[in-house]
């Protein structure tokens, strides 16, 4: 009997080999979680080899799953603006303007703290 089942949501245009490295990259998460080892190397850490403990690595296991979920229904892996390092960056940066008091600020990078504290922005009436 001939396998006719097709793959739907992103999976569709993956090859056979991308979908079993997915799969190998959860069951070594699951393996290194099973062991007696503490700590592991990274997989996604690339040439710099960082070491992850067990916490890091259920942490990376729970996101991985969700991304396989997400993938398998269709939803892309797209990360949203507040996770982008330059939000992140202005929000650091707003965020020390807004907590030294005597510190003249005018304007905030990022869109919500501007609203949010308007009326710690200098303006020229002041």
């Amino acid at each position: 009997m001939c396998n006719t089942q097709k793959t739907a949501g992103v999976y569709a245009n993956e090859t056979h080999e991308a979908i079993v490295a997915t799969l190998k990259t959860l069951q070594w998460f699951h393996a290194f979680l099973a062991s007696d080892c503490k700590r592991a190397r990274d997989p996604f850490s690339g040439w710099m080899g960082t070491e992850m403990t067990k916490a890091q690595a259920q942490a990376k296991l729970y996101w991985l799953i969700n991304v396989a979920i997400n993938r398998k229904a269709g939803v892309p892996d797209v990360q949203g603006r507040k996770q982008e390092s330059d939000y992140q960056r202005g929000l650091c940066q707003d965020a020390q303007c807004a907590n030294t008091p005597r510190l003249i600020v005018r304007r905030f990078s990022t869109p919500e703290l501007n609203t949010r504290l308007k009326h710690r922005l200098f303006t020229e009436e002041d």
